[in-house]
C-alpha cells in the first residue's frame, strides 16, 4: 500500500522538490504552500506521514504540531507522524524536534537517503500508532493512581492532571538531555538520561514506555544511531499514549 504524505510549505520550490521525492520513493502526495488549506488534511485522519517546514509565516511547525496532538487527544485519533524540514538544522534543533515529538528533523535540500529512512520510521510509528490510543500498561496506571490517593488523599482528578503533567515535562526533558548527548557523542550520558527514565517508567506502572527507552539504550550504546533514534521516536510516542492515558481519569471523573 502506498504512503499518504501532505507536504506543507511556503516555498513552492521546495514542496515541487519533497513532492517529487516521495513520489519516487513510491508515496501518494498531496502539497500545500499554505497552512489554511494544508490543516483541514492534516486533521482528517487520511494521512500516514506530514512533512512540515518549521518555519511558516502563519503557523510555525511546532505550532502546527501542538494543534494536531490537540485535535488527536480531543477526538481520541491515533497519532500522526509529522516530520519537521528546515533550511538549517543544528544538532540541537533536531534533538529539540525529536523531544518535541517529531518523527524526523530533515534539512533542505532534503536527500533521498534520509526521506528513505523516515519513511520507513514513519511506517513503523503509523502501524503501532493505530493500533490503540491508551497505552498497553493503562491498568497499571490506573492503579497507581489510586494507589496515590490512598496514600495522599488527593483526589483522583487532582492525581491524574497533576502526574499527567509531570511526567510529560520529564520524559521531554530525558529525551531531549539524551538526544543533545547522543549528538555530542556522549553515549555514556545518552545511556544513563534513557535509562534513568526508563525506571521512573517502570516506577510508575508504563512497562512499555520503559522496555522502549531500554531498547533505544541499547542502540545507542551499541553506535547504531539511526536505530537508537527511532527508538527513542517510538519511546516519545509511548509516552504521549501513557499521558493521555493519564489524561483520561480526568474525563472519567
Amino acid at each position: 500500500m502506498r504512503m499518504k504524505v501532505i507536504v506543507v510549505d511556503d516555498d513552492a520550490a521546495s514542496v515541487a522538490a519533497q513532492a517529487g521525492l516521495l513520489a519516487h520513493l513510491g508515496c501518494e502526495v498531496r502539497p500545500y504552500t499554505g497552512t489554511t488549506q494544508a490543516l483541514p488534511a492534516m486533521l482528517s485522519g487520511d494521512a500516514d506521514l506530514v512533512c512540515l517546514a518549521l518555519r511558516l509565516p502563519e503557523l510555525d511547525g511546532r505550532q502546527l504540531l501542538t494543534l494536531i496532538r490537540s485535535h488527536e487527544y480531543s477526538t481520541r485519533a491515533p497519532s500522526l507522524p509529522v516530520v519537521a524540514v528546515s533550511g538549517h538544522v543544528t544538532p540541537e534543533d533536531r534533538a529539540l524536534a525529536l523531544a518535541d515529538g517529531f518523527a524526523a528533523c530533515l534539512a533542505k535540500p532534503v536527500l533521498a537517503e534520509r526521506m528513505h529512512i523516515v519513511l520507513g520510521r514513519a511506517m513503523l510509528l503509523r502501524n503501532h500508532l493505530q493500533r490503540t490510543r491508551y497505552t498497553v500498561d493503562r491498568h497499571r496506571l490506573e492503579e497507581r493512581l489510586r494507589a496515590l490517593q490512598r496514600a495522599d488523599r488527593t483526589p483522583t482528578l487532582h492525581a491524574a492532571v497533576g502526574l499527567a503533567l509531570a511526567f510529560e515535562q520529564q520524559g521531554r526533558t530525558a529525551l531531549l538531555q539524551a538526544m543533545l548527548g547522543a549528538n555530542a557523542g556522549d553515549l555514556v550520558a545518552t545511556r544513563g538520561v534513557l535509562l534513568s527514565f526508563a525506571a521512573t517508567a517502570e516506577n510508575l506502572g508504563a512497562r512499555q514506555l520503559a522496555a522502549t527507552l531500554r531498547v533505544a539504550a541499547d542502540w545507542f550504546e551499541q553506535g547504531s544511531e539511526d536505530e537508537g533514534v527511532t527508538a527513542a521516536v517510538m519511546a516519545r510516542a509511548e509516552l504521549d499514549r501513557v499521558v493521555f492515558t493519564l489524561r483520561e481519569q480526568v474525563r472519567s471523573n
